[in-house]
């Protein structure tokens, strides 16, 4: 059975908490006075650079084969299930290991190197496009909803992998992958394909904003060098857009504080029943929500603009995105190494009916690293450079709205750089 949760917090840490917070808040300082003495003009908002071709890749109709694949062997531990089918409890099955590694972690993980294959991967717009559904496009939709229905789904998914006692359950995973594939083809059918999707499909954004991190981009089917970070500045500021970033850090901060003695504490046990753990969950967004937007305020305050809280919150929702990956790499990335070796189990007998088609059926987890000292130390870089590269984009973005007054803004910028990076790290230390 494979779990959907990554490394858990540790008390045993080679290096003590507070000299690494420390030193941790150091490094973010001192960028951010090397920034403000030799970055003076803004270098990312232009956008992505006209680079050379990589090519056309002959890989879109694999992938779109393959996203459909996986979604029918999802559905059909379901339909297994319905019918009566029995399957050997010992093994593991496709669609955990597919749903909580594969589609939630390793494909926006790549993304954010390799740039956005979400979009021909995505089952559901293959789907339509198979079905001639969602032709004409309600652009008017996407402008007005914004992505505010995808944070309500992005929050859902987590619950559902959190807190759910089902996340487990290939049953379970199937229902809920059928009951979503229905409700995608409604929206799609209804306000567009396109637009169905960048609405109502969380792992539509959610991919997006990892990807726009990628050097590489795609032009009329060509991929192109454009640049690393240089996407994410000109990403469209859709309405809710800073409130579904929010959400991917506070998630993933949830379910690493979750499991921790402090956690326990500060919340006095309210955890541990599903209302109890989803208020918890619902309050985490809300919190960190609150202090970016608190963070907005007084960034605009310190500039002298007239701007809201709210413009600014939108015009700097992209520099949370680095640290919503480091977040989650920092915490799943032991899943991936790992529970992800069961896909060679569960490639095998994808439905757990006994059969061995690849000869990989009675694979076992091959726990490799003997250590748990170096998965530590890459947790802790991978917080500080994700922390590190939002300093730049905050600081550029910055130069751009505020110009002379751009360091002035930043100042609450920075304290709120250096409080999630610690959050980060009493979170990795249990």
């Amino acid at each position: 059975m494979i779990f959907a949760h990554g490394i858990g917090g540790r008390s045993d840490l080679p290096i003590p908490l507070s000299l690494l917070i420390t030193g941790a808040s150091v490094v973010l300082i001192v960028t951010f006075l090397g920034l403000a003495m030799m970055w003076t003009r803004p270098r990312l908002q232009s956008g992505p650079r006209s680079g050379p071709s990589l090519g056309r890749p002959p890989t879109f109709l694999v992938l779109r084969v393959l996203g459909l694949l996986g979604l029918i062997l999802v559905i059909g531990q379901a339909v297994g299930a319905l019918v009566g089918v029995d399957r050997a409890q010992d093994r593991p099955t496709i669609a955990p290991v597919g749903v909580w590694v594969i589609f939630w972690l390793v494909i926006p993980f790549a993304g954010a190197v390799l740039g956005d294959w979400y979009t021909e991967i995505n089952p559901w717009r293959t789907l339509a496009r198979l079905g001639r559904l969602g032709r004409f496009e309600r652009t008017g939709i996407h402008a007005s909803a914004g992505v505010w229905p995808a944070v309500v789904v992005l929050v859902g998914f987590t619950w559902l992998e959190l807190i759910s006692p089902f996340a487990a359950d290939p049953v379970a995973l199937g229902v809920a992958a059928l009951a979503y594939t229905l409700f995608l083809l409604v929206a799609m059918g209804l306000a567009g394909r396109e637009t169905g999707l960048a609405v109502f499909d969380a792992f539509t954004p959610y991919n997006r904003l990892f990807s726009g991190i990628s050097p590489l981009g795609r032009t009329g089917g060509r991929v192109v060098w454009r640049g690393w970070l240089r996407a994410l500045p000109v990403l469209p500021e859709w309405p809710g857009l800073w409130v579904f970033v929010v959400a991917m850090i506070a998630t993933v901060s949830y379910d690493g504080a979750s499991g921790s003695s402090w956690f326990e504490t500060i919340t006095g046990g309210l955890g541990g029943s599903i209302a109890g753990d989803t208020f918890l969950l619902l309050a985490s967004v809300n919190l960190i929500a609150l202090a970016y937007y608190l963070t907005c305020m007084a960034a605009a305050r310190f500039a002298g603009t007239d701007w809201t809280a709210a413009r600014v919150a939108q015009r700097f929702a992209h520099t949370l995105v680095p640290i919503a990956l480091a977040y989650a790499v920092a915490h799943y990335f032991t899943l991936i190494l790992f529970e992800g070796q069961q896909l060679l189990a569960a490639a095998s007998d994808p439905f757990g009916l006994g059969w061995d088609l690849l000869g990989t059926a009675d694979r076992r987890v091959d726990y490799f690293i003997t250590t748990s000292r170096p998965i530590w130390f890459l947790q802790v870089v991978f917080i500080v450079a994700g922390h590190l590269v939002g300093v730049v984009l905050a600081h550029d973005r910055s130069l751009s709205d505020f110009g002379s007054d751009a360091l002035r803004s930043q100042y609450a910028m920075l304290v709120l750089m250096i409080a999630l990076t610690s959050l980060g790290l009493v979170i990795l230390s249990g």
